[in-house]
């Protein structure tokens, strides 16, 4: 009776919270391999995740996952710069590497109320979200432009989070794990030029009362959302967002402001952009809607034989664009859905750009 109602209980859960029970179980008998690994090098860190059993189909954010606070080095307090980011999937035991179907992210963010205090910068606390970047699905590593990093300390607290993705095998059930290396540049050895993360995303309105109904004569634009939970906002009115809605079978087009995310209060000058997109994303676009001028222009490529992204190129640049507080900046996306069911679809891109107050604090230190 217990059993049964357990049984009940658990093929209700969505897919991503069967995952989590399943993942305790195992690592909670000693199944398999539940621990982060680390190896430091002079100048990286790799960090490998513990074992994710790939036992179904999972779409983005369903597959088996697992977080940790890290630390590069935490026997000295010296400034770092990050300077590149890379994730692979590999074996189990650790021997040869897999496809990256097999990863669906790998987020970097650090703690922001550690980070800014250390540099008496307290204004910044909770003015955003505290994601440095993210690697996804057809982004296996990126490299800021040569110069520029992201600025640490050895032993400051960040955090990782890393899921599993299978969009093709049905017919096996396997293990894996994710390799995640993080490249960096002592300051003692050359000092960079502090670039400061922000990550904008698309997002779209829908009716909490019938989220999954789509557009009316109300809210023409509705997206219908994948859950209400996770990626849901309220925007300056209570309207209800979504970063994370459904695409029907065929070709889509979707426009967002992105001005208000951005934030710019004076100008900016950025360097580098990296999208998270998912499956059937096409084309994704930063544009200045005043002056009509492109900035990025990502021509994604999927793959023909299977559901997956190849490649998603990021932009870089040493020279950098300017960007400026009375401009409107809006993402477009261009999706096609070649499938015959509906399709999950999320947009987002991490941004980089120049912080002249933080290399300030650095060079008023005199590291």
């Amino acid at each position: 009776m217990i059993l049964g109602g357990v049984f009940i209980y658990y093929t209700s859960l969505k897919t991503r919270h069967q995952e989590l029970i399943k993942s305790k179980i195992y690592y909670t008998l000693g199944l398999v391999d539940s621990e982060w690994k680390t190896n430091l090098t002079n100048n990286s860190i790799t960090f490998t995740t513990p074992t994710f059993v790939i036992s179904n189909i999972y779409k983005s954010m369903e597959g088996p996952k697992s977080d940790q606070f890290v630390v590069i080095d935490d026997t000295t307090e010296e400034l770092l710069w990050l300077t590149s980011f890379k994730t692979n999937a590999v074996s189990s035991n650790e021997q040869y590497k897999m496809s990256n179907d097999f990863v669906c992210h790998t987020n970097f963010e650090y703690r922001d109320a550690e980070h800014y205090n250390r540099w008496n910068l307290t204004e910044r606390i909770n003015s955003q979200y505290p994601r440095i970047t993210s690697i996804s699905n057809g982004v296996e590593a990126f490299e800021l432009p040569d110069g520029f990093g992201f600025p640490v300390f050895s032993n400051e607290r960040l955090f990782i989070n890393a899921q599993a993705l299978n969009h093709n095998i049905t017919d096996s059930t396997f293990n894996i794990k994710h390799q995640i290396k993080i490249g960096f540049t002592k300051n003692k050895d050359k000092a960079l030029v502090p670039l400061q993360p922000k990550t904008v995303f698309m997002m779209f309105p829908y009716d909490p009362q019938n989220p999954f109904q789509g557009p009316t004569e109300q809210i023409p634009n509705a997206c219908i959302p994948v859950e209400t939970k996770n990626h849901s906002y309220l925007d300056n009115d209570g309207n209800a967002l979504s970063g994370h809605w459904i695409i029907s079978p065929g070709k889509h087009s979707y426009t967002y402001n992105a001005s208000q995310q951005l934030q710019i209060k004076d100008s900016i000058r950025l360097h580098q952009i990296t999208s998270h997109l998912h499956p059937f994303a096409n084309r994704f676009k930063l544009r200045d809607k005043t002056t009509g001028d492109i900035i990025y222009d990502c021509n994604s490529e999927n793959y023909t034989n299977k559901i997956g992204l190849k490649n998603t190129p990021s932009f870089s640049s040493q020279k950098g664009i300017w960007m400026y507080h009375d401009h409107t900046y809006e993402m477009l996306l261009e999706v096609n859905n070649t499938t015959d069911n509906d399709q999950e679809m999320m947009a987002s891109m991490a941004i980089f750009y120049y912080d002249a107050e933080m290399e300030n604090k650095i060079k008023a230190l005199k590291l």
